[in-house]
């Protein structure tokens, strides 16, 4: 049994999905963002992994679809971008993180959030290719003080798919900052998970994670899995299948 086998089996029960921004999906319009896919959240025993809570997706369960998902975009010459998320360690840029988090300590120099420490690397299953852009950013958003807006206009594409973590943080300020800006957001419900609420019963299809995505696909964009991407992709002219896994 998988932690993502609930996003297959009941995403359309916990998201209204009648309304589409992206219903098909030019690869020549496209660009893929791989969020950060860091140690942080997705790589057992770090500081802020990430448990299955409410039927949300194990941060290491992300690892191999965001793979999958970055393959096949590099077979469809879908350009790929990296973001990751981390602070300096002087304290300079912390800054409310270190109000929000005090467990993590932001802006220490041994906080796990400081570039340079394990926690802010890459996850080791992951490696970017020759060509394809790492941008480093202090906030939530990977279009803030990035050049990700830069790169879509100099490419043409209008259609952001993202596909990493985390749901309620990173992954939802960046869909609300594309949807500013008129691109279509697609954010892969299968590559995705966000820290779970600290209460022990919390119900199947609720929480922190199912309440970003609720909230992306209401407003400001998809909410598709990886094997509906790859579909919608490969298949133009066809109606948006349901969600499999």
């Amino acid at each position: 049994m998988s932690s993502l086998d609930f996003t297959y089996e009941h995403l359309d029960e916990v998201l209204d999905r009648s309304a589409w921004v992206a219903p098909t999906i030019d690869p020549t319009k496209t660009l893929l963002l791989v969020l950060d896919m860091q140690k942080l959240i997705v790589t057992p025993g770090c500081a802020g992994y990430v448990e299955s809570v409410g039927g949300a997706p194990e941060g290491k369960d992300t690892v191999a679809q965001v793979n999958r998902t970055i393959t096949e975009c590099r077979t469809l010459g879908i350009q790929v971008v990296w973001s990751l998320w981390g602070l300096r360690g002087d304290g300079l840029d912390k800054g409310l993180c270190k109000a929000k988090w005090p467990g993590l300590e932001p802006g220490a120099p041994h906080s796990p959030a400081t570039w340079g420490n394990r926690d802010a690397e890459l996850d080791d299953a992951m490696k970017p290719a020759d060509g394809e852009p790492v941008m480093y950013k202090h906030r939530f958003s990977s279009f803030y003080h990035t050049p990700l807006d830069e790169y879509m206009r100099e490419l043409g594409v209008d259609t952001l798919v993202i596909a990493g973590v985390t749901s309620a943080n990173c992954a939802h300020a960046t869909a609300i900052d594309g949807w500013n800006m008129n691109y279509k957001v697609v954010l892969l419900a299968d590559t995705t998970t966000a820290v779970p609420s600290s209460r022990e019963d919390q119900p199947l299809g609720y929480g922190q994670h199912w309440e970003a995505l609720r909230n992306i696909q209401m407003n400001y964009g998809d909410v598709i899995t990886v094997a509906e991407f790859l579909e919608r992709v490969q298949s133009s002219d066809r109606e948006p299948a349901g969600a499999t896994a």
